[in-house]
C-alpha cells in the first residue's frame, strides 16, 4: 500500500525538498502540492489523501484555519503541522483543533518519514524540541499553583497548619495560641477548603512537602 500525501508550503524550494524526501520512501507518493491553505483545501476536493502536512504561516488561509476546515470537511485526513513556530500557543491550539503530529522545520529532514509513519498508525508526534518546551511549560506551571497555594493562607492558618503538621490536637492548639477550640476548628475548616485537603494526612503531607516541618 502507498499512502498518499498532501504538502501546503508558501515556500516552493523547501516544500520542493520535503517532496523529494518523501518520495524516496517506497510507502509514500506526494500527490498534492499547495502554496496555501486555500490552495490545499480546493485540491482536497479532487484528489483523496491519507495525511496532509500543513505550515502555520502561509498567505490567504494560515495552517490553523486551515486545520479546522479540514477537521469539519475531511475529518478521517490525518495532519502534521510542520513550521518554525516553538511556542506553547501555537502548539496548543494546533493539537486541541485536530492536529496528529508536531514538526519544527529544523527537524523535518531527520524526522519527517518517522513522524509521517507513527502518526499513519494512529499516534502523534511531537518533535523533542517541542516536548522540552511543554515539559518546561509544566513544570513552571506546577511550580506556580503551588505557591499560589501557600499564598492562600492568612499568618494564622500557616501557624495551625505547622502546629498540625507536628502532630497537635485542635485542643492543644487552642492552648498554645490561646483560641478556642471552636476557632482552631474553624481555621482548620479553611486549610482543608483553601488546599482541597480531605483530612489531617492530607494536611500533613501537603505541609511536608513544602518544608514547612
Amino acid at each position: 500500500m502507498t499512502y498518499k500525501i498532501a504538502i501546503a508550503d508558501d515556500h516552493h524550494i523547501f516544500r520542493a525538498g520535503l517532496k523529494s524526501l518523501i518520495d524516496k520512501d517506497p510507502l509514500f507518493k506526494v500527490v498534492i502540492e499547495a502554496s496555501d491553505g486555500e490552495q490545499l483545501l480546493e485540491k482536497l476536493k479532487h484528489q483523496k489523501c491519507d495525511l496532509a502536512l500543513l505550515d502555520i504561516s502561509m498567505p490567504n488561509r494560515d495552517g490553523l484555519s486551515t486545520l479546522l476546515e479540514i477537521k469539519k470537511r475531511f475529518p478521517k485526513l490525518k495532519v502534521m503541522v510542520l513550521t518554525m513556530q516553538k511556542d506553547q500557543e501555537h502548539f496548543k491550539h494546533a493539537m486541541k483543533n485536530g492536529a496528529s503530529g508536531y514538526m519544527l522545520k529544523d527537524d523535518a529532514y531527520e524526522q519527517l518519514i518517522l513522524g509521517i509513519k507513527i502518526v499513519l498508525k494512529e499516534k502523534q508526534f511531537i518533535s523533542p524540541a517541542i516536548a522540552n518546551v511543554m515539559t518546561d511549560y509544566y513544570v513552571r506551571s506546577l511550580d506556580a499553583a503551588e505557591s499560589s497555594s501557600l499564598d492562600l493562607l492568612t499568618k494564622r492558618e500557616l501557624q495551625i497548619l505547622k502546629m498540625i503538621a507536628s502532630g497537635m490536637a485542635n485542643k492543644n492548639i487552642a492552648t498554645r495560641l490561646k483560641l478556642s477550640t471552636r476557632t482552631v476548628e474553624t481555621h482548620r475548616a479553611n486549610l482543608s477548603r483553601k488546599l482541597g485537603a480531605r483530612n489531617t494526612a492530607s494536611l500533613v503531607k501537603y505541609a511536608l512537602s513544602k518544608g514547612l516541618v
